[in-house]
């Protein structure tokens, strides 16, 4: 259903974010990617506005890029915004390379603090996490993004145990790990 620009902006400006900086967060990661309602603004597959949220990338990327700047408004700067982005979303009609460097490069403009690697939507027809899914098959993707920007990144998906943690991070693929690992 298509939220009126005042029902957007009450979203954003009632964030929890300042919430959790009150209960003594450091901080919090704003839901961009994987299909979620963030990412499905920004895809051609499921965004057909024709309003200033529609149509070209620039229009595409204009909520998540004011809920940041609303989140980080509130919280100040002494609060670490961590944004996941859909690295590859794996799905027909998603964002290509170029989009997700261009999103993820308005991001960091914006104040955000860490990206976070999300990879395919929940729709996608590609496993992600499934053990039949090789070792850190998706690092590539962290890397490639990671020598555009200037701000930590962080890998996901199949990083299993932590010497491959520790090789990813010394070989400078990324510069945290997100992941499930069993000791």
């Amino acid at each position: 259903h298509v939220r009126s620009r005042r029902q957007r902006q009450m979203c954003i400006r009632d964030s929890s974010a300042n919430m959790a900086k009150k209960a003594g967060y450091d901080g919090v990661e704003i839901m961009g990617s994987e299909g979620y309602f963030i990412n499905q603004f920004l895809a051609p597959r499921t965004n057909h506005r024709k309003d200033e949220y529609g149509g070209s990338l620039e229009n595409r990327m204009r909520l998540g890029l004011e809920i940041v700047r609303a989140v980080r408004k509130k919280v100040g700067d002494d609060f670490i915004i961590i944004f996941r982005v859909s690295m590859l979303d794996l799905v027909p009609d998603g964002l290509n390379f170029e989009e997700v460097l261009t999103f993820t490069k308005a991001l960091e403009k914006e104040g955000v603090d860490i990206i976070n690697t999300g990879i395919g939507w929940h729709e996608a027809r590609v496993p992600t996490i499934a053990t039949m899914v090789p070792r850190n098959t998706f690092t590539w993707i962290t890397e490639r993004v990671k020598k555009e920007i200037n701000i930590p990144i962080i890998a996901t998906n199949r990083i299993n145990n932590a010497e491959d943690g520790h090789e990813i991070i010394k070989n400078d693929i990324a510069d945290m790990i997100l992941s499930l690992i069993h000791i």
